[in-house]
């Protein structure tokens, strides 16, 4: 006979793991996409903030070998981006002006 204090059994069930987007690697890799296209406007944001305009001849004089390889690497990391995503089949255009 059984006491009333006794726990009941209890089944462990094991489900399989969820296939698609609910996938622990998926959801790596799309967080890991949304964290690059997130650095990708951080940087513009940061470009904004340059201008050159104000400069006086002397500092831009100064700091020219420094900003023109900057710049140099940005203009190969965007076209680096750029190539592999036309080389994908896809075509980068520009947003329509509201």
């Amino acid at each position: 006979m059984r006491s009333n204090n006794a726990p009941t059994p209890v089944s462990l069930m094991v489900r399989p793991m969820p296939v698609g987007p609910r996938n622990a690697i998926d959801r790596l890799h799309f967080r890991d996409q949304l964290e690059s296209i997130a650095r990708l406007r951080v940087a513009v944001r940061a470009l904004d903030d340059v201008d050159v305009t104000d400069w006086d001849d002397v500092a831009l004089r100064d700091h020219l070998d420094e900003l023109s390889a900057t710049l140099c690497a940005l203009d190969a990391q965007l076209t680096r981006v750029a190539d592999a995503v036309r080389s994908r089949g896809f075509r980068i255009a520009e947003p329509r002006a509201a």
